[in-house]
């Protein structure tokens, strides 16, 4: 007998987003989240997925709200079908206060409410048991000891469902020792890493479903799985609405002004650049009378999100602004910067606002 399964982690329901966003961008982003989260469920249902295994940080409890909670209640209980089992992470601990208390959830709802000790939820008619332990920040949870005291019934589907970090066990707040439990485990399902990785076949983190920033590069979607004692069939499917995407571009003095809008327009397709996350690096050096400023203001009207990183110097001739005004006070200001021997993008953007000043003083002296 084989069964089937979504797994799925780190959806961040109710995130607030950086400052970086807006509040109407945070707000379309979090709406993003939860269209990404009905997709899932609707996965599930036109399926006829059988379990839904969801590894933690399904919501973020700081922001998430009571009517939040209420609204995921009821879509899970649409999916009436699908056995939906939720372990808690480092972000919707299950404490005393956990939202998780409060809602009352359907038949097919089974939270994991155990933060100290393993809870062992069996499915004796799909032959299989689901193993976990939820998270309470409360305590210091450095390492999940109780992970490695599993006791398995090997002719069971025994699958681990856990939010922690397998990688970084040094420095990791939520750490699990993976090569102490996994030979136990048909399948582990991870949550706590937000990029898919897999660490082998059947040890996956599926990565967040919907990116949350520009550190979560490619592809997002949930994994989707056909499982047996001998056997495990894994699809990747994408899910998420929106791409993060961050590109460098080399910029030449020789460019002009238009040559540099027109990279930067080009640097995504219609499609991407109506509906993904742009982050433009600038490296490489400016010709100095090109206002960045308003170019990236006119840029950014070509995408619906870019921020810019700005990498790049301009071009600044010191010899000739000292060789042609070496009778006047614009020659003095470019020895002194010259003589600091210190170049940077904020220098330079000094230099420049006070180049302007000076000769609209010299223009206005004639």
């Amino acid at each position: 007998m084989n069964i089937s399964f979504i797994h799925t982690a780190d959806i961040h329901i109710g995130k607030k987003f950086n400052v970086n966003f807006n509040s109407s961008e945070g707000k379309k982003r979090r709406r993003e989240i939860w269209e990404t989260f009905d997709k899932i469920i609707e996965v599930c249902i036109r399926n006829n997925v059988e379990f839904l295994l969801i590894a933690g940080d399904l919501v973020d409890a700081k922001h998430c709200t009571l009517d939040d909670m209420k609204r995921l209640s009821s879509k899970f209980s649409e999916a009436k079908n699908t056995e939906i089992i939720i372990t808690t992470g480092n972000r919707d601990p299950y404490t005393s206060y956990s939202l998780y208390k409060f809602i009352d959830w359907s038949d097919n709802v089974n939270i994991v409410d155990t933060t100290d000790r393993i809870k062992k939820i069996s499915f004796a008619d799909k032959n299989l048991c689901v193993f976990s332990v939820g998270l309470d920040t409360k305590k210091k949870q450095t390492e999940r000891t109780c992970l490695y005291d599993i006791e398995v019934d090997p002719s069971n589907i025994n699958i681990l469902l856990a939010h922690g970090d397998i990688f970084d066990n040094d420095i990791a707040d939520v750490r699990i020792d993976i090569k102490r439990v996994e030979n136990l485990f048909d399948y582990v399902a991870l949550g706590h890493v937000h990029q898919y990785t897999e660490y082998s076949e059947r040890v996956i983190y599926p990565g967040t479903p919907e990116p949350l920033d520009f550190s979560e590069k490619g592809q997002h979607g949930i994994v989707y799985c056909k499982l047996d004692k001998d056997n495990l069939e894994k699809v990747f499917v994408p899910t998420a609405k929106s791409r993060f995407i961050t590109k460098e571009i080399f910029l030449q003095q020789d460019f002009s002004y238009e040559k540099i809008l027109d990279i930067i327009k080009f640097s995504g397709d219609y499609i991407s650049a109506s509906k993904d996350y742009y982050r433009i690096v600038l490296t490489g050096r400016v010709d100095m009378t090109i206002d960045m400023n308003r170019l990236k203001s006119e840029a950014s009207s070509f995408f619906q999100y870019i921020e810019f990183v700005d990498d790049y110097l301009y071009q600044i001739d010191y010899d000739y602004w000292i060789d042609e005004n070496s009778d006047n006070i614009i020659g003095q200001y470019f020895k002194q910067f010259k003589a600091s021997g210190v170049e940077n993008l904020d220098r330079q953007k000094s230099l420049l606002l006070g180049l302007s000043v000076l000769l609209k003083e010299k223009e206005n002296d004639r």
